[in-house]
Order: C-alpha cells, then sequence, then structure tokens
C-alpha cells in the first residue's frame, strides 16, 4: 500500500489521508512529463518534417532565383550579342550597297564610254560612205559630162550649128544629164 501511496503521490499529487492546500506536485510532474513527451513528439514527428518541407522549399525558392539571375545575365548576354550582330549586319549591308552603287556607277560609265564610241565610229563610217558616194557621183557625174561632151561632139561634127543650134543643143544637153 505503500507504493500505491507513492503513486497517487506522483500522479495526483495526493496522500490518501491529507488533503493541503498548495501545489500538487503530483499533477505538475505528470503534466511537465506529458509536456515533454508531447514536445518530443510533436519535434519528432511534426517539427522535423515541417523543418524539412520549408527547407526544401528555402531551397527551390533560391535554385529558382539562381536561376532566374543565369536566366537574366543570359538573356542580357543574348541582347547584347544580338545587337553586335545587328550592327555589323547593318554596316555589312551597307558596305554592299556602297560596293554595289560604285559597281552601277561603273558600268554606266562602261556602257555610256561603250556608246560614244559607237556612235563615233557609225558618224565616222557615215561620212566616210558619204565621201565615197561623193566621189562616186562625182565620178558618175564626170562621166556623164564625158558622154555628154562625145554626144556633143558627134553633133557638131554631124552638123554645122549656128549659134541658135549651139544655145538648143547646150539646153538639150543639160536636160539630159538632168534626166539621168
Amino acid at each position: 500500500m505503500k507504493g500505491a501511496l507513492i503513486l497517487n503521490f506522483l500522479i495526483l499529487g495526493e496522500t490518501a489521508h491529507t488533503a493541503a492546500p498548495g501545489v500538487e506536485w503530483g499533477t505538475a510532474l505528470f503534466t511537465l512529463f506529458a509536456f515533454l513527451v508531447l514536445l518530443a513528439l510533436l519535434s519528432k514527428f511534426a517539427w522535423g518534417p515541417l523543418k524539412n518541407i520549408m527547407d526544401e522549399r528555402q531551397h527551390g525558392i533560391n535554385a529558382d532565383l539562381d536561376n532566374a539571375r543565369k536566366q537574366n545575365e543570359d538573356a542580357k548576354r543574348y541582347a547584347e550579342e544580338n545587337k553586335a550582330l545587328l550592327t555589323k549586319t547593318q554596316n555589312e549591308v551597307s558596305i554592299m550597297m556602297e560596293d554595289a552603287k560604285a559597281q552601277a556607277k561603273t558600268q554606266q560609265e562602261a556602257i555610256i564610254h561603250e556608246a560614244n564610241m559607237r556612235a563615233n565610229k557609225i558618224v565616222s563610217d557615215a561620212q566616210v560612205e558619204i565621201e565615197n558616194e561623193k566621189q562616186r557621183a562625182i565620178a558618175d557625174i564626170n562621166d556623164r559630162v564625158a558622154e555628154l561632151s562625145v554626144l556633143i561632139a558627134q553633133k557638131v561634127i554631124n552638123k554645122e550649128i549656128n549659134e541658135q543650134d549651139q544655145k538648143q543643143l547646150v539646153q538639150q544637153f543639160i536636160q539630159e544629164a538632168g534626166d539621168k
């Protein structure tokens, strides 16, 4: 019975014989023990997993922030590379345009020079042709004059002419020369 009283004293904080007012040490110790057991259980089953979840979440957030920083840096680098590439491309296009303009101007000058040379050759050939035609015309006229002179001489020989006949022959000669 003595053991039961001690247990009663520890658990209930009172003795079977006396009920003294004051702190009930049994109840306080039991409450403290229950609190420590509850604290241990909460630590093992609630705070540990909760802390693990919070740590994992913190790790995930940090990883996402690091990834976002890296992507931001990559985006800035890509933007700078694109800007440099755009500038380079614009310079190349500008150079190509200048080269094309210079080549077009050279071709234009070559075409104009060739056209001038052809025109000068055509003019020169035309002048030579005109001169040849002129010489042929003069030679033809001389031949006609010679023929007409021979004809006139034949008629003069065949006929003795007076002044009026001579005028008439000259007019006839001029008319025949104009017909031919």
